[in-house]
């Protein structure tokens, strides 16, 4: 794909392993770049998104000591597809236990959409421990939030992809579609529990690009079940925190420094939570990029992350 040459070739990582948090999961991690570098953390998107090797590819691997791991239930984390103990609060104690496995100080979180949740609410906690916060397509985790991507907002942009997402359901399950996919996901009928997630990610994927790509179902949909089966569990718990979380605690880090980018036509994230974000912070850095929507794939936003990293490379 296009976006691709953008980025610093391919890397392999040089340590890699599975770090036994509590009885249910072992957390997938790796290290690439240089040992003695600058320690920088991939915070994946879903939640349920998982990693892959192009996620080592936003940083120079001569400077950067480049963190990867996958989140509770997907990705190369086990076991699969596991909701227990599964919520943003362990997600963030599994990060704390990453950067000691590791002994890092502290690191630079490079989050983008539910990793920009995730992110947010380690540093928040954390604070101490976070040198400086790169974000992509913010998402704050709000109701509104939510509703705009799941219920009513989105939308308005897509209606035929909207139509084919609500189809099966009733006129009563549509007025909270959240609730009703965590219904049919959880279904004890095999074939309304496939269709519900498949269906869960094939509206998402409608809405990541500009030009939007055309849907095709895998013969093995594993990462397909586990994004659809965890985005809804998160979202039909709030995210596990109280509204308005991350804004109402974000006194706790507004003076580290931060770097935003967004894509002025992002429909799974508001740009208006990305400027939200910003006015709260004292040393904020705002990136709007044009002819974007929501993906780290679109070519501008690669483009923009990968300045970002390279500039902080320089200082």
């Amino acid at each position: 794909m296009m976006y691709k040459k953008y980025l610093y070739p391919k890397i392999e990582p040089y340590q890699k392993g599975y770090l036994k948090v509590d009885d249910i999961y072992q957390i997938y991690y790796e290290v690439s770049g240089n040992p003695q570098g600058q320690p920088i953390v991939y915070v994946h998107g879903g939640p349920g998104g998982g990693t892959s090797e192009v996620c080592r590819r936003y940083f120079d691997p001569k400077y950067y000591k480049i963190v990867l791991f996958d989140q509770r239930g997907c990705g190369k984390s086990t076991p699969s597809l596991e909701l227990k103990n599964n919520t943003t609060w362990d997600l963030i104690n599994d990060m704390e236990a990453i950067r000691k496995e590791l002994k890092i100080d502290k690191w630079i979180l490079f989050g983008g959409s539910w990793g920009t949740t995730l992110s947010l609410s380690y540093a928040i906690n954390h604070s101490d421990k976070v040198d400086k916060l790169i974000l992509r397509s913010i998402f704050l985790g709000r109701q509104s939030d939510i509703d705009w991507l799941y219920q009513e907002g989105a939308s308005y942009f897509k209606p035929e992809a909207y139509e084919r997402y609500t189809s099966f359901l009733s006129d009563k399950e549509r007025k909270n579609i959240v609730n009703a996919y965590y219904k049919h996901i959880h279904s004890t009928n095999k074939e309304l529990r496939h269709k519900a997630l498949i269906e869960w990610t094939r509206w998402e994927s409608s809405l990541v690009l500009l030009k939007e790509q055309p849907f095709k179902e895998p013969k093995k949909p594993k990462w397909i079940y586990e994004i659809s089966l965890i985005e809804n569990y998160y979202f039909y718990n709030k995210c596990f925190f109280e509204e308005n979380y991350i804004l109402n605690n974000i006194n706790k880090i507004k003076d580290v420094e931060t770097y935003i980018v967004h894509g002025q036509f992002d429909l799974d994230c508001r740009p208006s939570g990305a400027y939200e974000l910003h006015q709260k912070l004292n040393n904020s850095h705002l990136i709007m990029v044009e002819k974007a929507a929501h993906s780290q794939r679109e070519v501008n936003i690669t483009k923009a992350l990968v300045k970002i990293t390279d500039q902080i490379r320089k200082k």
